[in-house]
């Protein structure tokens, strides 16, 4: 669908949502577990839902509770499935990577058969950090090929006590791996080569691991003790930070925006996106690295458009494969709204100080991009088209029902 927002400041309070790549970690830990957990503060988004149809067709059970104190949210109760997994599965990860890429080392630990599938852009993002790991380690796989990655089926059971995995395409098939070994009740060292941006994200791993009573000794090589399987839990789902900085960018626009439930603590490494929007709003010529949080750029490169200054975004070449080309298509959206900008190997150049002005941008069927530039009715002059606004649905199903309720004049 696409959806049209006139030029508009928003005010009014809304309740940060909960953090999916919190919520897919604690959720597959949970799962992984024997006994029952509770995992509150969840919202349902397709991410998420792949991850949990995943772990079902493991044998994972789920039960929807009502939420203590989170409005709209739910509270998972978890049945996990030990190291008992059903030898065959088949796993639809719709557009996630996160799912295809944590589930992928699991599945391959916990021994079997297991087929993964997938849509849009999923099937051609890069899965070499798995296929060459299962090379090495006694797991037998199957792919198209031609450039496409899914459908994948793999069979066998990881074998070895000594890990390398490539993580310097994504930081994921680490954070797989590393939550895979104790599942399957293997001891190990892994060593990841290439490992260097996006560390907060496997920090974020091993503090939910943490969580279920599983201990990460060392940082590269990881050395995962044997015999310690995931115990359940009671937690909460945090608030996220990467969907928080639209809010923060329509605040640097001229909004009053008040976001609720995010931890100052927490270990997202999107935490830091308000000191940036906050730099680049003041009109100055500063570098923005990208490379411990490539989610933030497309929420950077609009504030950066609305300043007075010069923006240099750099170290998000990761941003290349996610569910667009986010380089490519930040860069396209900014240019049809009458922004100077032009691109980088690994980001972009952004000159502010031109009127934005009303346009049509394509969300390549985006999330980030749909929610990025929608924020930007703060500072346009005319209307803005957003195609494929349905993709914010992907992390974010209530976003324009919350801009609504903020003033956002959306048709």
């Amino acid at each position: 669908m696409d959806i049209r927002i006139e030029p508009s400041k928003l005010n009014g309070k809304i309740q940060a949502q909960p953090s999916k790549s919190d919520a897919h970690r604690k959720i597959i830990c949970a799962s992984l577990a024997k006994g029952e957990s509770l995992v509150d503060n969840v919202i349902l988004s397709e991410d998420i839902e792949a991850t949990m149809r995943g772990m079902e067709s493991a044998g994972c059970k789920y039960d929807c509770l009502r939420s203590s104190g989170f409005p709209g949210r739910i509270k998972l109760a978890v049945r996990g499935i030990g190291n008992m997994a059903r030898m065959h599965r088949k796993v639809d990860c719709g557009e996630s990577g996160s799912t295809l890429r944590f589930l992928s080392m699991i599945f391959a630990a916990l021994g079997g058969e297991t087929s993964f599938t997938g849509k849009g852009s999923l099937p051609v993002r890069p899965m070499d950090g798995a296929l060459e790991l299962y090379s090495r380690h006694g797991i037998e796989y199957r792919i198209p090929g031609n450039g496409m990655n899914l459908p994948l089926e793999i069979s066998g059971r990881l074998s070895g006590n000594e890990f390398h995995v490539d993580a310097s395409v994504t930081s994921q098939f680490l954070s797989g791996l590393l939550m895979a070994l104790p599942a399957a009740g293997i001891s190990g060292t892994v060593y990841a080569d290439g490992y260097g941006e996006s560390t907060g994200y496997v920090e974020m791993t091993i503090d939910a691991m943490n969580h279920h009573g599983v201990c990460v000794h060392g940082g590269n090589p990881f050395e995962i003790p044997g015999n310690e399987g995931f115990m359940p839990r009671k937690l909460a789902i945090e608030g996220d930070w990467s969907n928080a900085s639209y809010f923060l960018a329509m605040n640097a626009m001229g909004s009053d925006i008040l976001i609720e439930g995010l931890s100052d603590d927490s270990r997202q490494p999107d935490r830091s996106g308000a000191g940036m929007i906050g730099k680049i709003s003041m009109g100055a010529e500063i570098e923005a690295d990208v490379s411990q949080c490539p989610d933030l750029m497309p929420a950077l490169a609009v504030v950066a458009a609305a300043s007075s200054g010069v923006t240099h975004i750099t170290g998000g070449r990761r941003l290349r494969v996610k569910e667009s080309d986010r380089i490519k298509s930040v860069l396209a959206g900014l240019l049809a709204l009458g922004a100077d900008a032009s691109e980088l190997d690994d980001g972009m150049v952004i000159r502010g100080g031109k009127p934005i002005y009303g346009g049509t941008v394509d969300s390549f069927n985006d999330h980030r991009i749909a929610m990025a530039f929608s924020s930007l009715c703060q500072a346009a002059k005319g209307d803005i088209i957003i195609k494929g606004a349905e993709c914010v649905s992907k992390s974010y199903p209530g976003f324009f029902e919350d801009l609504r309720k903020m003033g956002g004049r959306i048709v």
